[in-house]
């Protein structure tokens, strides 16, 4: 049994030594190593910085509430809207009470001014027949104390020529009764009738005076009367003025309140000012709950819940660490993609790189005191149906794009000290080549030195193979 088991040992041995001769070509003279190798190529090398973003609309329109209120209603989340489209609505409940007890304001003031303007009319009507009237009696009564002073005056003027008429037979009786034509008797009679006379025209021209005194005392009172009435007219018209202009002012005080809370009603229905897709924000003043706005909630004035994105102008917000911000600046190409779309680039430019270093954001899956720098970069290119804001995509912002270089991976080239070199198969074995190296990415470098297109490097170290070793002679 044993001897059978070493026999097998035996055979394994012989086994793997032929495959070893095989391997190493058969027993010839040159050695054949088995070393994996890629070739050379000869084209663009492309120098990328992957970094991850956020997609952002660069143009937002918040849709503001103008009042304050709570949230009966909203929009569909990430829904196409045009101007106009319904938004969100706020609770009227509280504002169409106010509103129905301002419009009984308004009914009451308007029936108090109607009532007002019927009342100082019926007032000016009474107040001006009133002054027609004592301007009616005035001019009667100047009529009626002309005649009668125009009768005293006569009556007078009568009584002069009376009393002249006497004196002249008293002159005459006197004359006559010198020459004692007549009796003495007839010379008393003659003086009896003259002072009969003065007396009488005494008392028509007393009369007379008191007639004008008492005409002059009736127009004065008639004329102090319509004065009166005149006063009492213009006071009539200037109450209702006042009186109306009140009125007035406390109708129009309630129609501008009640204007103003029908226009509070209007203003809680809110529409999209503009085209785009309507997005429910985060309600921030329900911290530590992080979520958008819903029913129920309470809308500050001047506070937008739902903000109308632009899809057509879409932009990455994204981060840059320390060590690559001198490698990025604005004007460079950079290719977006999306989780929905990962077999579609989108092209770019990078529009903003922040010059202040900020601390990165733990909340967003930051490094805690790692120092980061914002960047913009916005798309040439509009997806809305795969590009929608807040979306986290991959980003490669172009940093080089070397033209017509010669390419090797970068597991083909090797370093000893400060020399770079490539094993370049030939036959069936490897010669060692320097090269300078150039730009490169994650997979290839640029090589320059006696290596052509097409050739193959080795990927590893081959062997030592002293007869192959040293530079390629062109």
């Amino acid at each position: 049994m044993r001897r059978g088991y070493y026999l097998v040992l035996v055979g394994l041995a012989l086994a793997v030594a032929g495959w070893r001769w095989h391997a190493l070509g058969g027993g010839r003279g040159v050695t054949k190593v088995r070393v994996p190798t890629a070739t050379v190529t000869q084209g663009s090398l492309v120098v990328t910085l992957p970094v991850n973003g956020s997609l952002e609309s660069a143009q937002e329109t918040p849709v503001r509430s103008e009042i304050g209120g709570i949230l009966v209603d909203i929009c569909k989340d990430n829904s196409p809207v045009k101007p106009g489209d319904f938004a969100y609505q706020l609770d009227t409940k509280d504002l169409t009470e106010q509103r129905d007890s301002l419009a009984r304001d308004l009914t009451d003031a308007e029936q108090s001014l109607n009532t007002t303007e019927t009342d100082s009319e019926t007032r000016i009507t009474q107040a001006q027949a009133d002054a027609d009237s004592a301007q009616e009696e005035l001019k009667l009564t100047q009529d009626k104390v002309y005649a009668d002073v125009e009768k005293a005056k006569a009556e007078v003027k009568y009584r002069e020529g009376e009393t002249t008429r006497v004196e002249r037979e008293l002159s005459r009786a006197q004359r006559l009764a010198k020459l004692n034509y007549i009796a003495g008797t007839k010379l008393r009679e003659a003086e009896k009738a003259y002072r009969q006379q003065q007396f009488r025209l005494a008392q028509q021209r007393a009369q007379l005076a008191d007639a004008e005194t008492q005409a002059k005392e009736q127009v004065s009172a008639q004329e102090l009367a319509l004065s009166l009435a005149r006063h009492g007219l213009d006071t009539a018209k200037a109450d209702a003025e006042d009186h109306t202009q009140e009125g007035r002012i406390a109708v129009a005080e309630a129609r501008r309140r009640l204007d103003q809370i029908e226009q509070k009603i209007l203003q809680c229905t809110v529409t999209t000012p503009v085209a785009g897709l309507a997005v429910i924000q985060i309600n921030d003043a329900n911290w530590p709950e992080h979520r958008p706005y819903r029913l129920g909630d309470e809308v500050s004035s001047g506070v937008a819940p739902v903000r109308v994105f632009d899809p057509g102008k879409m932009q990455v917000h994204c981060q840059i660490g320390e060590m690559d911000i001198l490698r990025v600046h604005a004007g460079q190409t950079a290719y977006v993609t999306t989780p929905s779309r990962v077999d579609k680039r989108y092209p770019g430019k990078v529009a903003l790189v922040e010059e202040l270093a900020q601390e990165s954001n733990v909340w967003q899956g930051g490094t805690p005191g790692k120092k980061v720098f914002g960047m913009l970069v916005t798309l040439e290119q509009a997806d809305p149906e795969n590009l929608r804001p807040g979306m986290t995509v991959d980003l490669e912002i172009v940093l080089d794009n070397v033209r017509q270089a010669t390419l090797a991976p970068i597991r083909a080239v090797f370093t000893e000290g400060k020399q770079h070199y490539v094993y370049l198969a030939q036959g069936d074995g490897f010669t060692r080549v320097p090269v300078t190296v150039g730009t490169r990415n994650d997979l290839l470098v640029e090589i320059r030195g006696k290596v052509r297109a097409g050739e193959r490097v080795a990927l590893e170290p081959p062997p030592a193979q002293p007869a192959r070793r040293g530079e390629v002679k062109r």
